[in-house]
């Protein structure tokens, strides 16, 4: 019989006034698990996050259930979601601009839960931020504000981090770099992830694991993500392919407790 999930979604359904961004969603997240959410612009992909990490946002309206580590989460309620260890990094505005690198690092761990992950652990998987430690972080390059933003929810020993679209706006090397590091510290700390990402070649490189979103509908589970994937992942998510019905499951006893 599987551990019982870090994270488990449930009907999730978001509406901006008569607009529905998401449409009764479910799936389950191991601990130690990486879950690539792929979709295009507007699959809702960040409604999704955004409703993970109790964001409130005015003329939203939802409904389903999330629950972390079996206690069922209250939507808006940030406050509980940082005091049970859910980061997000945003895919624009992560770091304080107008503040050094060690200062955007020191705000990053002044809210840290008790954990296993120091400022030395971040300088060792982007020891580029170490360099530009008196660097002011907006005039950081964005492969640098990324691993800053991202460095800065690690020093709170998350248990779930959420990444939305980590490689947005990168240039390929730096996001061959950037794969490789989030491998590492996953493999090392064995850290539970949700990266939301809309360019289909790099979900293997990000996850072990994918679903996709087309217009808030979840189309299709990857339980074993792998390259070989990607081709059908990437016609999914332009239409394509047909709609795995059994992927869309909206009751607690369909959603799938994806392999570890």
């Amino acid at each position: 019989m599987s551990a019982r999930p870090l994270l488990e979604v449930r009907a999730l359904s978001i509406a901006y006034g008569a607009d529905r961004a998401v449409n009764d969603v479910g799936f389950a997240l191991q601990r130690g698990q990486c879950l690539a959410l792929a979709g295009s612009n507007g699959a809702g992909k960040t409604s999704v996050l955004g409703a993970l990490a109790g964001l409130s946002v005015r003329g939203q309206r939802l409904a389903g259930e999330i629950a972390l580590d079996g206690a069922t989460l209250r939507f808006g309620d940030m406050v509980a979601r940082i005091a049970g260890g859910v980061r997000l990094v945003p895919d624009r505005e992560k770091v304080f601009g107008l503040l050094t690198v060690a200062e955007n690092l020191k705000l990053g761990g002044s809210r840290a839960r008790n954990g296993d992950i120091g400022l030395d652990d971040v300088l060792g998987w982007f020891p580029r931020l170490g360099e530009r430690r008196a660097s002011l972080a907006g005039n950081l390059s964005g492969g640098e504000q990324q691993m800053l933003g991202i460095g800065m929810a690690l020093l709170a020993s998350p248990q779930l981090l959420l990444l939305d679209e980590p490689t947005l706006g990168l240039a390929v090397p730096v996001i061959e770099d950037l794969c490789e590091r989030l491998a590492r510290l996953r493999h090392e700390t064995g850290l539970t992830m949700i990266v939301a990402e809309s360019d289909s070649q790099w979900l293997a490189a990000l996850a072990n694991s994918g679903a996709v979103l087309d217009r808030g509908r979840l189309l299709r589970r990857f339980d074993h993500l792998t390259p070989a994937d990607l081709g059908a992942i990437h016609d999914l998510m332009l239409g394509l392919g047909g709609v795995d019905a059994a992927s869309n499951s909206a009751t607690s006893a369909e959603v799938t407790h994806a392999a570890s």
